[in-house]
């Protein structure tokens, strides 16, 4: 057995100092590989910094119908009033839970003691892996509180509903959760991190890290993150990874998930609230969501992270909104980027006659200077209008503005009877137009004012003493139909 151990470790000796040349190059490509993977960073896929005074609602709902573990806050989408519960300022966001009788409105008008706040991003910012970060703190250290960072899959029942197959009640497969942080006031030195789903076992696992510093370090900024894909779940503080699973048997974590920010008051969980309490304040700072890539090494999901906010296709929309890329250039598209049909319309126009800035019927020639205006109008905004006038010799050195004609009537023969055609064309395509007339009569005597008679066709020919055109052209914005 001695000599036999022996020989073993001249084999070994000697195996070793025989590794061939392809081995070596065998092991310098996993070493690559391996190199190519930890440098991998992240790129912003997604972040809302709460700039500005208010929450931005395209991002985020307020679930008022909250309603779990006998808690017993009353959840408000209030962030106007003096008590309200959501307060963006200073660049955070605050969420705040306050001492108050309610008849809770989203409740049935149920009484609650407290108000507060909870916002989701569902069916409006959803997830399916990356890393989600957040930095948050909390402001209170008393009993009967309860913070939350966590998401949710987009398939529960849970407001807002659209009847898009979120019918899965927790926790049933279809709403699994993940908590990236929570902190029970009754447990102070500790957070918690949670992935659950029915069925238990190795796709369900809740866990307790202790604070470096205790209790006060929930009042101190930390980042709080997953980095999620198909086969693993790991949950970090600022630079730390505090644990990570395996969930690639989970099926419930294959699927979109939603964010989840709020303060629960008391119930099960929360305890018994503290009696000093009237006001407890969580502080989010950003909330954003990150896509790995190669591009970089960053290793945190926040403000400085490089984002993929790139527009390669340039039809002005950014290429994490873009669900059509690679659009011809010069293409019009919508808020997804993707092209759509524009249809024209023919214009519309109108006719007035007027002397001394009145409305007439008919004309005197002591009067003073004559104007006849268009009102023309155009659905496609895009579009530029030109105008065709067309009107007979009679009408005394005209002069043309555009959709306006002008003219001196004093040496028209009173008693005659005229009429004035106008064409408006567009630009589309195809090229529209629509026609519009006029009549008056010139009088010798004091004008007498009335209605203005006038016919409007598709077109048709007109046989006149004198053809005066002119094209006028102006801006305008589109109709758009998708295609």
């Amino acid at each position: 057995m001695k000599k036999h151990t022996i020989y073993q470790r001249k084999s070994t000796s000697v195996q070793q100092k025989c590794i061939t040349v392809k081995s070596r190059l065998l092991l310098i490509f996993l070493f690559s590989l391996l190199t190519t993977t930890a440098n991998a960073g992240w790129e912003v896929n997604y972040i809302d910094t709460f700039a500005g005074d208010s929450v931005n609602w395209q991002n985020w709902t307020a679930q008022i119908d909250a309603n779990f573990n006998n808690e017993v806050q009353c959840y408000t989408d209030d962030d106007s009033s003096v008590n309200k519960n959501f307060d963006v300022s200073d660049g955070t966001l605050k969420i705040i839970a306050r001492k108050k009788q309610v008849n809770c409105a989203g409740l049935n008008n149920q009484p609650r003691t407290w108000t507060s706040g909870r916002i989701n991003g569902k069916d409006k910012r959803e997830f399916l892996y990356g890393r989600i970060e957040s930095r948050i703190r909390f402001h209170n250290l008393e009993g009967g509180t309860w913070p939350a960072f966590w998401m949710l899959e987009n398939r529960i029942a849970e407001s807002p509903r659209k009847n898009d197959d979120d019918f899965s009640n927790w926790p049933n497969a279809g709403a699994g959760e993940i908590d990236v942080w929570e902190w029970f006031a009754n447990s102070p030195n500790t957070y918690i991190t949670n992935f659950f789903n029915a069925g238990g076992g190795s796709c369900g696992n809740e866990g307790r890290f202790t604070y470096p510093n205790g209790a006060n370090d929930v009042l101190s900024w930390h980042d709080y993150a997953i980095e999620w894909d198909e086969d693993d779940i790991s949950f970090y503080m600022d630079d730390t990874l505090v644990t990570s699973h395996n969930v690639s048997n989970c099926p419930q974590y294959k699927e979109p998930m939603f964010v989840l920010l709020n303060v629960a008051m008391g119930g099960n969980l929360g305890g018994t609230i503290d009696s000093s309490l009237n006001k407890v304040t969580m502080e989010v700072d950003y909330l954003a969501h990150c896509t790995s890539t190669n591009q970089n090494n960053a290793n945190r999901c926040n403000e400085s992270t490089p984002a993929i906010y790139a527009d390669d296709d340039n039809d002005g929309i950014e290429n994490n909104l873009d669900n059509c890329p690679n659009t011809p250039s010069g293409e019009t598209v919508d808020e997804n980027g993707c092209v759509v049909d524009v249809v024209n319309l023919a214009p519309e126009v109108s006719l007035s006659i007027t002397q001394n800035n009145v409305v007439v019927s008919s004309i005197d020639i002591n009067a003073g200077l004559v104007e006849i205006s268009a009102n023309a109008t155009d659905e496609n905004t895009d579009d530029n209008l030109s105008y065709i006038w067309l009107m007979s010799g009679a009408i005394p050195l005209p002069t043309i503005d555009g959709g306006v004609v002008r003219f001196d009537p004093s040496s028209m023969s009173g008693g005659s009877s005229h009429k004035i055609d106008l064409t408006v064309n567009d630009n589309g395509n195809p090229i529209l137009s629509v026609s519009s007339s006029i009549q008056f009569t010139v009088n010798e005597v004091q004008i007498d004012p009335g209605g203005v008679k006038s016919e409007k066709s598709s077109g048709g020919s007109f046989s006149y003493l004198m053809l005066l055109m002119l094209i006028l052209l102006s801006t305008k914005v589109g109709y758009f139909k998708l295609r």
